[in-house]
């Protein structure tokens, strides 16, 4: 199977998990060169992540109107970002894993993590597309705020799944992964 077959078959998977489908890991490569070809992923991602960041950029723009200095547009460090966040929580999370007696899981669970990246990135560039398409920003906000909610259930669903394991251990996972995120947000911003 090539990895773009693997990938779609992947995006299935991602698909039939959010309506909670028990066969949807079967659409997944579980295996440990499963695992390393899920990093794929960063592919797709890199690409849905470049409107997300001229929009808030176009939005940063529209905030210095009010007085505030314009802000830089810095795709570079953005993109480093993002890839940062892709290699670092992987080691997080089998430490966390490893912590919390779920260790078994941790492939499985990144894996799915991994591929789940790409619809949920999807997902989260709709408004910024709508914001880059209308020049509108109250919709687009309204809209990116419902969505975050609804991608913090996805992670935790994620990992709830993927590593077979508790609400709260999932929850933890959440926060780790929120964590690490906001985090790196703030040391490079």
């Amino acid at each position: 199977m090539t990895l773009a077959e693997e990938g779609l078959r992947a995006m299935r998977g991602c698909w039939r998990l959010l309506w909670r489908d028990p066969a949807a890991f079967e659409y997944f490569n579980l295996t440990v060169e499963g695992f390393w070809r899920s990093f794929a992923m960063v592919v797709p991602v890199l690409a849905l992540a470049y409107p997300l960041f001229v929009s808030e950029y176009r939005f940063g723009l529209e905030l210095a109107n009010t007085g505030e200095s314009p802000p830089e547009l810095r795709l570079g460090l953005d993109y480093f970002y993002l890839l940062l966040g892709t290699a670092i929580w992987p080691l997080i999370a089998a430490a966390l894993a490893r912590l919390l007696g779920v260790g078994q899981n941790y492939v499985r669970y990144m894996i799915v993590y991994n591929w789940m990246a790409v619809p949920t990135m999807a997902l989260a560039v709709i408004p910024h597309l709508l914001h880059l398409a209308t020049g509108a920003a109250l919709l687009p906000l309204i809209l990116a705020q419902a969505i975050f909610i609804f991608l913090l259930y996805v992670t935790w669903f994620v990992a709830k799944t993927g590593l077979q394991t508790t609400a709260l251990v999932a929850f933890a996972f959440l926060l780790a992964d929120f964590a690490l995120t906001y985090g790196l947000d703030a040391l490079i911003r």
